[in-house]
């Protein structure tokens, strides 16, 4: 599998949309996601799992992480990830 966009709004600290390309980013194979505590890494790697499982990573984690704090009760929170598995993407 690889991934080759994020985009998510309305989770964790982002109430606005955020758009990764991990296509431009993994350019020479291999990114790393680095920030201080509370920059939002764990956000991402929620993001990407709940796109593809439907649930939060980590054992004892909580879903309801992923609704961000900042978001008014009529904005959405939603993920889209786009990524590719062989040929089919």
């Amino acid at each position: 599998m690889r991934l080759h966009a994020l985009e998510f709004t309305g989770i964790g600290p982002f109430r606005e949309r955020q758009v990764i390309d991990f296509d431009r980013l993994a350019g020479s194979g291999l990114f790393l996601i680095d920030g201080p505590t509370g920059a939002g890494k764990t956000t991402i790697i929620d993001a990407i799992v709940f796109a593809l499982y439907g649930d939060v990573s980590g054992r004892e984690a909580d879903d309801s992480r992923l609704r961000s704090d900042y978001s008014l009760p009529s904005e959405p929170s939603e993920v889209i990830c786009e990524f590719s598995v062989g040929d089919r993407r």
